[in-house]
């Protein structure tokens, strides 16, 4: 007897496994009008009320565009000493990854073992990080509220040509981390600014990127990630601005962006900016930090090496200060020791004049976050500072450090990694 659809479905209902999931394909479409179209107030509602980032007036202007890569040279004098966004269109043209990341079968076949970082967005504003395989993300993504945003592997980071304007020169020294980024679109991040600059670049899908400067902190009630941290983010809620409270944003200035395949971004540290994804997305970001000097002469290539043709180093190539393993932030240092701190400490203290006791204890805390005991920040800071009451290292103080102090350091951050002996007497 031949049974209709309806009796197939309510059979196979009834007695099959289900997890109460229904699964339905999110819009990955990617023609989205921006800037947006600023309507005129009506009945006295601000423009813009209740509205996205955006739309409570018209932007001052695009970001400046430059066609390819500039050489690390270039890249220092026109866009990092001149502290302005860019937007570098065709920066990855040709790139074997922009072949072979294409489908989402090649990325399971090759990476679905590795555990990575993932964002599960709970309800409007509220966000939840978890840990999952590369295979359980690829699976579901497409129709849930997920977004991967990891420390990239180092398995994927061979697959990553250095970009052209960090294969040589003091920011080569200077690289924080490198980050990736995956989503089936309709994602839309904090207005927020890192103290590090910022190289975002986009392999798939399309961003739409709102950038303000950071002078204007205030207007958007800015919070530090802590004290003196040079980043922080906006508790606003970026999808609807109420313009009775906030009415100071219809007269602070914006300029956009819109990344497509092969483009990148470089962001000054400090500016502030919101990221919108549409579409399968997948981009990269590289943080390294801002330097007083820039030194680019090991960029001068030997006479007898101008006609070879040149090998291009990948991100796995390279030393980051953090790492990934397993899945999570790590410091990318196997042992303590004094040169490497030196280069941590300047690395902390980037291009300011100060580093206080708040940044420090932030990274000590993220560095010994897989550590068994080790004493309070407030404790190691006191072995650099040799004065308990000092809540600030200087750049000076930094290059003169003893080299007795230094050990001593080193040997508290490598004990606390040491596995605890169990006393016989405890069993």
């Amino acid at each position: 007897m031949k049974m209709s659809p309806f009796v197939v479905f309510t059979i196979c209902f009834m007695f099959l496994p289900c997890n109460g999931k229904v699964k339905f394909p999110k819009n990955m479409a990617t023609d989205h009008q921006f800037p947006p179209t600023i309507s005129r107030s009506v009945g006295g509602i601000p423009i813009g009320h209740l509205r996205p980032l955006g739309y409570q007036r018209n932007p001052s202007g695009k970001v400046m565009n430059t066609l390819e890569m500039p050489h690390a040279h270039a890249f220092n004098i026109k866009h990092i000493k001149a502290n302005k966004p860019v937007a570098i269109r065709e920066a990855m043209k040709n790139l074997q990854v922009l072949k072979d990341w294409e489908k989402d079968e090649y990325l399971d076949n090759t990476f679905g073992k590795l555990n990575v970082t993932v964002t599960v967005k709970k309800e409007r504003r509220a966000h939840e990080y978890t840990w999952m395989t590369m295979d359980k993300f690829l699976l579901d993504y497409l129709h849930e509220d997920w977004y991967l945003s990891t420390i990239l592997p180092p398995e994927m980071a061979k697959e990553f040509p250095v970009p052209g304007c960090l294969r040589c020169g003091t920011y080569r020294k200077r690289l924080q981390e490198a980050e990736l980024w995956m989503s089936s679109g309709g994602t839309a991040s904090m207005l927020h600014s890192h103290e590090d600059h910022t190289l975002h670049c986009v392999l798939f899908g399309r961003k739409d990127v709102i950038i303000i400067e950071g002078e204007h902190r205030k207007v958007f009630n800015y919070q530090e990630k802590y004290h003196n941290a040079g980043a922080g983010y906006s508790p606003l809620d970026m999808d609807f601005i109420n313009m009775f409270q906030n009415s100071k944003i219809s007269k602070t200035p914006w300029t956009y962006t819109t990344l497509t395949p092969g483009d990148c971004l470089f962001l000054p540290a400090g500016y502030m900016h919101q990221v919108r994804s549409y579409g399968r997305g997948i981009s990269y970001t590289v943080l390294f930090a801002p330097s007083l000097e820039f030194d680019s002469s090991d960029c001068r290539v030997p006479v007898e090496k101008k006609n070879d043709k040149p090998s291009i180093p990948s991100l796995a190539d390279v030393d980051f200060v953090w790492t990934s393993r397993n899945g999570e932030r790590v410091l990318n240092v196997g042992k303590m020791t004094p040169n490497v701190l030196m280069h941590v400490l300047d690395m902390l203290i980037r291009d300011k004049a100060k580093l206080y006791i708040e940044q420090f204890d932030h990274f000590y805390s993220d560095a010994l976050q897989k550590a068994y005991k080790y004493p309070s920040a407030q404790e190691a800071f006191n072995i650099l500072t040799e004065n308990p009451d000092e809540n600030f290292l200087t750049r000076t103080t930094i290059r003169n450090l003893k080299l007795e102090q230094l050990q001593r350091f080193c040997r508290l951050y490598n004990d606390a990694f040491l596995e605890p002996t169990i006393n016989k007497e405890e069993l």
